[in-house]
């Protein structure tokens, strides 16, 4: 459980860094120091967590299936905004709730933070719990402002960014997928069986009826827009 969580942290913070890549400098910076600070008030918290209270977290089954559900719904939100502002970088109309959205961050990129965090404290016993805390802020700044510039550099056009992050969000909804069957434990006797599969029918299905959505609209929006044109 625990390598498909930090597999989804890692891409979180990807998914993170290509978004911002998306912002200017003044923006990337206001971000990263936004995060960072984000991080640093949250020491506390972090402090009074403990890795057996991580591992209790992780076997507890129904925590799970819930942050399961929180993650896919936030990368079909993200799925559907790339989408539309993958539209709006070849010249196509883009809704401006939409390009407000844009600079919504996600918040399981908090979680990723907290749980690095963490392990930062246990890897250090020799100094502070303040000064680790601020020497894990002003890494998360350096990193975070030199990965969107190189983001930038590597990927110069704003729709490859963006398609990037397009997959990336289906690697968070396999992920989420992944959790939620390793939730459930299959006894050895058939006849013992209760494995239920109405948390995987209920991600599958919301992701399939918000699919669907979204394709019927475009549809229903192309329809409206050429009888208006003719």
């Amino acid at each position: 459980m625990e390598l498909v969580l930090q597999f989804l942290f890692v891409l979180s913070l990807i998914s993170a860094a290509f978004q911002w890549s998306q912002h200017g400098k003044a923006g990337r910076l206001i971000s990263t120091l936004i995060m960072a600070l984000i991080v640093y008030l949250f020491y506390p918290w972090t402090l009074e967590q403990s890795r057996e209270q991580f591992e209790i977290w992780m076997a507890d089954y129904e925590i799970m299936q819930q942050l399961a559900v929180v993650l896919v719904i936030e990368a079909l939100i993200f799925i559907g905004l790339d989408f539309a502002l993958l539209k709006g970088s070849f010249g196509l109309p883009v809704a401006k709730y939409l390009k407000a959205l844009a600079l919504y961050p996600g918040i399981f990129w908090l979680v990723a933070l907290l749980y690095l965090q963490m392990n930062w404290f246990y890897s250090f016993t020799g100094l502070e719990y303040e000064t680790l805390a601020i020497l894990f802020s002003i890494i998360i700044i350096l990193v975070f402002s030199l990965l969107p510039f190189c983001l930038r550099a590597l990927l110069p056009e704003p729709y490859l960014r963006f398609e990037v992050r397009y997959i990336l969000n289906f690697g968070q909804i396999i992920g989420a997928i992944v959790i939620t069957v390793l939730c459930h434990e299959i006894p050895y006797q058939s006849k013992y069986n209760s494995f239920e599969l109405n948390t995987l029918l209920i991600l599958l299905g919301t992701f399939i009826t918000l699919f669907l959505l979204g394709f019927i609209g475009s549809r229903i929006a192309k329809h409206v827009k050429l009888k208006w044109k003719f």
